[in-house]
């Protein structure tokens, strides 16, 4: 094994870290926004096959999570364990996600299986490059204080391109579309899909150094590869990482149903399609200021009581919401928009929970899976996609929904209820299930880390 000193991390690399995911949200934005819309009411697909079209499709998405973690957990590239992804998955993400926004005429069935076969390609390409953007922190930070600061920065940067995406998703579809909506989004993610390639590519010149190639390092003792059992024990041995992964699903498939269904909500609603800029850019602003304000909160608490109270006040304003009617935009827009700055700091810790249980997972195993580990960071986004696309789906068609018909009292309502339940109930589970099985303290922590430096 190569012996290399630790490089010290340096600002410009805490940023070209923070950059990826403000480049890499801009492309996923526009699927998590819109992409249940276009499917309705742009390919013309019905509401319930939209719903099997993603729930099938997300479900082969969130298959993937683990099998390319355990590829980057085993592969030896040239550019390192991590960095190589991060070089070769991204331009084959651009095309890929191209191709989901493409509206061929094609039988309605071959064209429903042809977008959900161009969904699962991408988001496959799309895992490999997170996950090992995910795993990078480890080898860029070794001490606690500076993942936080890359965890920190990570939700920064990803809550300035959500305010990014607000002012300018829907208007490059107006100029671009010039009144067909299928044209402007697809060039909207051509761009999009671009610039995450090239954040990704930034990262991978900014590091170079950090991840050195060692060929010899996954054999013999010390080694960094794991077989598949060794894998599967470090989820089901460490019961931290199996609360993380449950709660986060709960708030993930909350979160994404809430964004799929904006569409609807400010069409049929409210009556103006547009104004869901106006929603996503307070929203995304008041996350903004909420993750500057987040390491002040994280101190203060501590990690575990800041998850609780983020988790919790998104809970309460949609309780609000839904007791003073949930048909005022100013109302659904100033709560949202509160949420999101409490919120934020729950978001803050994220990556860093699952860096502590990454500690917890090795102290209990004996065995260093942090690649594999950091990639199940994903996982929940997976199946709260998965999960979200198969609710808002079939919800819609529970409520009768058809983009065709009249627009009717009951369909108003049938929205209403389904924006305003589904985060109330997933904000109540989760954080009782958070408060009652995660016991990982900060303290607990910073102990498992000195116990594994010393074995």
């Amino acid at each position: 094994m190569i012996a290399v000193e630790p490089k010290k991390v340096t600002s410009k690399l805490i940023n070209s870290y923070g950059l990826v995911d403000f480049t890499f949200n801009l492309m996923m934005m526009v699927a998590v926004s819109y992409y249940a819309y276009f499917l309705t009411d742009i390919a013309m697909i019905s509401a319930a096959t939209m719903g099997t079209i993603l729930l099938i499709a997300r479900i082969c998405d969130m298959i993937s999570v683990p099998i390319t973690g355990g590829i980057i957990q085993s592969a030896q590239l040239k550019w390192g364990q991590f960095r190589s992804w991060i070089l070769v998955a991204p331009p084959f993400t651009c095309i890929f996600f191209i191709l989901m926004f493409t509206n061929p005429s094609f039988d309605p069935a071959i064209k429903a299986i042809f977008l959900g076969t161009c969904y699962v390609i991408a988001h496959v390409c799309v895992n490999l490059a997170y996950n090992a953007h995910m795993g990078m922190m480890g080898i860029l930070a070794r001490t606690p204080e500076d993942q936080m600061k890359l965890s920190q920065r990570k939700i920064q940067f990803q809550t300035a391109s959500n305010i990014a995406f607000a002012l300018t998703c829907m208007p490059l579809v107006r100029f671009f579309g010039m009144g067909d909506e299928g044209r402007g989004f697809l060039i909207t993610v051509t761009i999009f899909a671009v610039i995450q390639v090239l954040g990704y590519w930034n990262l991978f010149r900014i590091s170079e150094g950090y991840d050195v190639y060692t060929p010899n390092e996954n054999t013999g003792k010390g080694r960094t590869s794991l077989s598949v059992k060794e894998m599967f024990e470090q989820i089901y041995m460490n019961s931290q990482l199996l609360t993380l992964l449950f709660v986060n699903s709960m708030t993930s498939m909350s979160m994404f149903a809430i964004s799929a269904l904006l569409s609807y909500y400010y069409k049929y609603v409210i009556g103006n399609l547009d104004m869901i800029s106006v929603h996503l850019f307070f929203m995304s602003l008041s996350s903004f200021a909420g993750s500057l304000i987040a390491p002040v909160i994280v101190k203060k608490l501590g990690k575990k009581p800041t998850f609780i109270f983020s988790t919790s006040i998104n809970g309460i304003a949609y309780i609000i919401l839904r007791l003073t009617g949930g048909r005022d935009p100013a109302i659904f827009i100033a709560l949202v928009s509160l949420g999101a700055l409490l919120g934020a700091s729950g978001m803050s810790i994220g990556p860093a929970l699952y860096s502590d249980t990454v500690e917890y997972g090795r102290w209990k195993t004996g065995k260093d899976g942090r690649a594999f580990i950091m990639s199940m960071f994903s996982m929940p986004i997976k199946i709260g996609v998965a999960l979200s696309g198969a609710v808002v789906g079939y919800g819609l068609a529970l409520i009768g929904y058809d983009p065709t018909a009249e627009v009717t009292a009951e369909l108003v309502n049938g929205i209403v209820n389904l924006t305003t339940l589904i985060p109330i109930i997933c904000a109540i589970v989760s954080a009782l299930l958070f408060a009652l099985f995660y016991k990982l303290t900060d303290e607990k922590v910073v102990e498992s880390i000195k116990l594994n430096e010393e074995n």
